[in-house]
């Protein structure tokens, strides 16, 4: 298709060229560019891939994509329009012999800005992480964990698409911008890794935070089976059964009271902070119980 591509939006007639675009998958031989874009559709889109230009027409191969639709992953590419990822970076294209390459140093130019963009999107993920250890959401730290390695796939091969362009392309003003977007790239993977490395140390902490929850928890059931059985075989159960009002009472108060205190101590020993709904669990737990056996003590023949 015919498109005018690094004009700017809206177009500006003084600017860029009218070009033939054409958009697939397969690599692209001979003197080719990196073309790194993320899409502002609704769904956002990672692009990696690279570009070639005769000055008269514009071959992109997509090569990747990561869409964000239920955290960042990877995606086959099915084709789409990427007429609204060649409007920028708006340039003046000359109409002498150096066209193609003043095409190409345009796109390889809008691929360094798409860099930026990348590290917004790691400021998302270590936002996420930030909300996370802050418990103001309730994100898995397993979408958390792959989120991190898919992005860090993908700025390493937007990073590999300029190292190869730096070892086949002699356009001065391309090369300024893949060794930028090398050493940027590399930069935004240390930290992305870096931030992996800090979320698995975490995940490792909750583990054992879990297991000590999953341990306390443990100790508040076999106390509130065995505190009932240990005071009901200090009292002898026969003088007490069948349950009266009165009788009722007097045998469940000592049960009552020595769960209660069981499950505070429990509560405020617990890893983590304790909330509201903590509490009122353990008492509607210790008031099932406590129902539990007053409608058996009712019941005893």
């Amino acid at each position: 298709m015919d498109l005018r591509v690094l004009a700017g939006d809206p177009a500006d007639e003084n600017l860029g060229a009218q070009v033939t675009v054409s958009v697939g998958s397969e690599s692209l031989d001979g003197d080719a560019v990196p073309f790194v874009r993320v899409t502002k559709e609704e769904v956002r889109r990672i692009l990696v891939g690279h570009a070639r230009t005769d000055g008269e027409r514009l071959d992109v191969a997509i090569r990747a994509v990561w869409s964000e639709n239920g955290g960042w992953h990877r995606e086959h590419w099915r084709g789409g329009d990427v007429s609204e990822l060649l409007r920028h970076p708006a340039h003046a294209i000359p109409g002498d012999g150096t066209r193609s390459e003043v095409i190409a140093k345009a796109v390889a130019e809008g691929s360094r800005n798409t860099v930026a963009e990348l590290r917004g999107l790691r400021y998302e993920m270590e936002r996420q992480v930030a909300d996370l250890l802050a418990q103001r959401r309730n994100t898995a730290l397993r979408l958390v964990m792959a989120q991190l390695v898919e992005l860090s796939i993908a700025f390493s091969r937007a990073r590999d698409q300029a190292r190869d362009t730096l070892r086949e392309v002699r356009n001065p003003g391309v090369v300024r911008h893949c060794e930028a977007m090398d050493a940027e790239l590399g930069e935004e993977v240390t930290r992305l890794q870096s931030l992996l490395s800090s979320v698995s140390t975490f995940a490792v902490a909750q583990e054992g935070e879990a297991q000590q929850r999953f341990n306390m928890l443990a100790a508040a059931a076999a106390a509130g089976l065995g505190l009932p059985a240990l005071i009901l075989s200090l009292y002898g159960a026969d003088a007490y059964l069948p349950f009266t009002w009165d009788k009722a009472w007097r045998a469940l108060a000592p049960i009552a009271g020595a769960l209660t205190l069981a499950a505070v101590i429990i509560l405020r020993r617990m890893p983590g902070s304790t909330t509201v709904k903590h509490y009122l669990a353990a008492l509607g737990l210790i008031t099932g119980l406590i129902g539990v056996l007053l409608v058996a003590g009712f019941l005893a023949p």
